[in-house]
């Protein structure tokens, strides 16, 4: 044992001191234990006292009190006087410390505890002496430096400040210089440790200066690469202006046009509709040419058995020629004597047959009527594209070329003729009739819309000729039939693509 010639005063178990054990209290350690390490608080400071018994068992000198150390350099002595507490029997402990002997290491940690050890270790010189002859029995390398005072080259060796405070606690005054110099060493540590620390974050600030340097630069960079694109976009905004001002002159400059081809075009009609009143005279002319040939032929008649050739010949012409008139306009109606009539080919045209349990519509009947002999098939072109079975969603040259190509498998399957009437008016450039194969192709011409082509048509060919139009224009439909030709809707075409 280290007696002290000073005044044996408890060392206070501030919250520094609580800090330095380093452990947290064990979850055990709740209720009854709190009360007792209370009640041996109290019993310790009762022995303490004057007269008590710790202060006979101290005798007449006075314990040196712990080193006022930072808490981590004196755990290394406090974790000794610990494992002093677990191995020393309980009637040499002090008495504050004898319940706690069977305590584990780690409800030994608990801040009460500690504070009750370092109490006795302050006031219990035998518990003091054998927790000291511990820690030399640990270190003796380490406790001969102390005591020669090689304590530096034994920090310079590598030996952690706590160990050797550790050494220093227990060597008593020897060992004071020791336990002052580890807590210099470790103070500086500490330094260079926060040294370390600054000069990093200095360093990782220079890094983050440097790095916002560089955002600076770099949005700079695109900040003038922003004043230039907005430079770009308003000069081609200005560009664009230029360019609207322009379409908007040359809109005015199509409209003003599209005025002109509307004046242009309504003198057309009237032009259309005096040529159309003319030519009623003209058949007026024939029809009273033809009248009073009818009337010499039936003097004639009275006169003679036989008709003069040339009387005949004379109202054969007249006749061809109303008739090429009627099939020109469309008009009909006009009847000749019933001997012309027999003399001449039929006036009427007989509609195809329907096959039996099926409809004019069915694409059965297209594909019978189109397999008949000599037969004239015609196609109402934009009616059956623009169905909706037909193509039209696509543009007006895409629709034409599906359609001419149905058309031209069909012919070659059922060796018809087929003539596909488009409306001309749009179409820039194209022939008024184009072949494709065993397919025909009509445009009409500028006003003339593809009904009244395909009517023309019609009344063109041989009454005893089939026609078949295919069309789901409703008028067009009743005006065809009238001429005796067999009418199929858009449907019945659209229905064999594929076949």
């Amino acid at each position: 044992m280290n007696p002290s010639s000073e005044p044996p005063r408890p060392a206070p178990a501030g919250p520094a001191e609580v800090a330095t054990t380093g452990a947290a209290p064990a979850a055990a350690a709740v209720g009854s234990a709190e009360d007792a390490v209370a009640e041996a608080a109290d019993q310790l400071e009762a022995d303490a006292a004057p007269g008590g018994d710790g202060a006979a068992a101290g005798g007449a000198g006075a314990l040196q009190p712990l080193p006022d150390v930072p808490g981590e350099l004196l755990s290394g002595y406090l974790d000794a006087a610990l494992a002093e507490l677990r191995a020393t029997p309980a009637p040499e402990l002090p008495g504050a410390l004898r319940q706690y002997r069977t305590w584990t290491p780690r409800r030994l940690k608990h801040p009460r505890v500690i504070g009750l050890v370092k109490r006795s270790l302050a006031t219990d010189a035998g518990f003091r002496a054998a927790v000291d002859r511990r820690v030399l029995d640990q270190e003796e390398a380490l406790a001969r430096l102390v005591r020669a005072g090689r304590h530096a080259d034994a920090l310079a060796s590598g030996e952690p400040p706590e160990a050797v405070v550790r050494v220093g606690v227990a060597l008593g005054r020897e060992g004071r210089a020791a336990v002052n110099a580890a807590a210099d060493a470790a103070a500086a540590n500490q330094a260079r440790a926060e040294a370390a620390k600054a000069e990093s974050a200095l360093a990782e600030a220079e890094s983050e200066l440097q790095a916002a340097k560089a955002r600076r630069e770099s949005e700079a960079t695109t900040a003038r690469a922003a004043r230039v694109q907005a430079r770009a976009a308003r000069d081609e905004l200005r560009r664009a202006e230029r360019q609207v001002q322009g379409l908007t002159e040359r809109v005015r400059g199509l409209e003003q046009e599209l005025d002109r081809q509307r004046l242009a075009l309504e003198a057309a009609r009237a032009e259309a509709a005096a040529e159309q009143r003319r030519l009623g005279g003209r058949i007026a002319e024939l029809q009273a040419r033809l009248t009073d040939a009818q009337r010499q032929y039936r003097q004639l008649r009275r006169t003679s058995s036989r008709i003069d050739p040339v009387v005949a010949e004379a109202v054969g012409t007249l006749e061809r020629d109303l008739h090429a008139l009627r099939r020109a306009t469309g008009m009909t109606g006009l009847d000749l004597p019933a001997p012309l009539r027999a003399e001449r080919r039929p006036e009427r045209r007989e509609p195809l047959p329907v096959p039996a349990g099926r409809n004019a519509d069915d694409p059965e009947t297209l594909a019978a009527w189109m397999a008949s002999a000599g037969v004239l098939i015609l196609v109402d072109g934009y009616n059956v594209t623009k169905h909706e079975r037909g193509f039209p969603s696509r543009s007006l040259e895409d629709q034409r070329t599906l359609l001419l190509d149905l058309c031209r498998r069909l012919a070659r399957r059922w060796g018809a003729e087929i003539t596909v009437v488009f409306d001309g008016a749009d179409v820039e450039a194209v022939p008024t009739r184009v072949g494709v194969g065993a397919v025909g192709v009509v445009f009409t011409d500028a006003g003339r819309i593809a009904d009244d082509e395909i009517v023309a048509r019609v009344n063109a060919e041989p009454a005893e000729r089939p026609v078949v139009v295919v069309t789901s224009d409703n008028e067009l439909r009743e005006r065809t039939a009238a001429l005796g030709a067999s009418v199929a809707r858009s449907t019945a075409l659209l229905g064999l693509s594929s076949r």
